[in-house]
């Protein structure tokens, strides 16, 4: 629920342009990514046989670091329009 937030911030954020909802998802994926690479681990350590059953969670784990990536080059970009330091 709280990655799902994070990402309607994201969503937000595209539209006002508020460099602190990049960040409120940026902090939630790492929780989700966190979360769920340790659900991942023990699903497998527990279940000798059920590789079919964690293949979907592998690719959602790979997909959400790529979204994670994007994100934060977004945010550096806003970070980087909103110095008053740059001249354009």
């Amino acid at each position: 629920m709280l990655h799902f937030l994070g990402s309607i911030f994201l969503l937000i954020s595209t539209y006002m342009q508020i460099e602190v909802l990049v960040l409120i998802y940026l902090v939630t994926n790492i929780v989700h990514l966190i979360f769920s690479t340790t659900f991942l681990i023990d699903y497998a350590l527990s279940c000798g046989f059920c590789t079919l059953e964690a293949i979907p969670v592998f690719f959602t784990l790979i997909f959400s670091f790529y979204f994670w990536l994007v994100a934060f080059s977004y945010w550096r970009r806003l970070q980087w329009e909103n110095n008053p330091e740059n001249d354009d």
